[in-house]
């Protein structure tokens, strides 16, 4: 079995990429949860769903949700709001190199 992709978000301004699919009830129960700590963290998040892109239903397909910060996985199937503000303070690297907020 291969290692999956992470994908990137589409918007620069997302430091979260939320994989979903219809239907999903661990997704609807973690999404507000994500959308709340990105609120605080004063960031955007990508949704995506899986099954729109075959690349990312076959990386992806028995993990949604997954929660990507930075570029990272952070969580599939449930998320931990402290543990994910948490996550969401830690700034890029690229950002600390270049000053960027």
């Amino acid at each position: 079995m291969s290692t999956p992709q992470i994908p990137r978000p589409s918007d620069p301004e997302a430091r979260i990429l939320y994989l979903t699919r219809e239907g999903c009830h661990l997704c609807e129960e973690a999404l507000p949860v994500v959308r709340a700590e990105a609120d605080r963290a004063g960031t955007a998040v990508e949704v995506r769903d899986i099954d729109e892109d075959e690349h990312l239903r076959a990386d992806w397909d028995h993990d949604v949700p997954v929660i990507i910060v930075d570029g990272a996985v952070h969580a599939r199937y449930r998320v931990d709001a402290g543990q994910l503000r948490t996550a969401l303070r830690r700034r890029p690297l690229w950002k600390r190199l270049t000053g960027r907020a």
